[in-house]
């Protein structure tokens, strides 16, 4: 029903560039999601096709587990009549799909400010005087390090971000594992075992790669 609406016109979805097609709804898992012009029009179209679906299977949608996002140029005009076709009042500003934000705004540093507090959580909850060196360097790999591997396979972080969490780490490690020695060399830490280092990854880098 979504395509013959774009096909004739009803509605019209969206494309990441001139010469891509146009996408109108995308399914994963049990989450449908609908992508439109934000007018009263392509609105009231989709609030038409979903009430014919509700009537067919039975099936019902949840309108208190439905939020709507708007572009940043969209005026609050068109917000308004779009939110009251469908009937729909929660707006998905903050909230996150999957763990990763829905939207990253101007900011993306403060966007995922979250992995930043949820590394610092992790490493300052460990009970350090019950691992070993070998233990801890297995929990800074496969735990801290790990932690912003799914954010980065799809965003690229700032690179002060992914300086501060390796920051982060590198002064929980040392603070750790070398308390007598004042002097910490930094680069250290992601040189590769067999040249001496430690063989920690560069977050930055391995976001890049990503």
């Amino acid at each position: 029903m979504l395509q013959k609406a774009e096909e004739d016109g009803r509605i019209q979805g969206i494309r990441v560039c001139r010469a891509a097609p146009r996408i109108n709804h995308l399914f994963f898992a049990d989450d449908s999601l609908i992508l439109m012009r934000a007018c009263k029009g392509d609105a009231q179209e989709l609030m038409r096709i979903l009430q014919v679906y509700e009537a067919a299977p039975g099936q019902v949608i949840n309108r208190d587990k439905s939020a709507i996002l708007f572009s940043p140029n969209t005026n609050s005009v068109d917000k308004s009549e779009v939110r009251q076709a469908l009937n729909i009042v929660h707006e998905a500003k903050s909230k996150r799909y999957l763990g990763l934000p829905v939207s990253i705004g101007k900011s993306r540093k403060k966007a995922f400010e979250y992995i930043k507090k949820k590394i610092w959580l992790r490493i300052h909850g460990w009970q350090e005087k019950l691992l070993s060196k070998a233990g801890k360097e297995i929990l800074v790999k496969a735990v801290a390090q790990a932690i912003p591997t799914y954010a980065m396979s799809c965003f690229e972080l700032t690179k002060g971000l992914c300086d501060e969490l390796n920051s982060m780490i590198g002064r929980w490690w040392w603070s750790q594992n070398d308390k007598d020695n004042k002097i910490h060399r930094r680069d250290k830490l992601t040189i590769p075992k067999n040249k001496g280092g430690l063989g920690f990854r560069d977050l930055y880098l391995f976001n890049l790669a990503m």
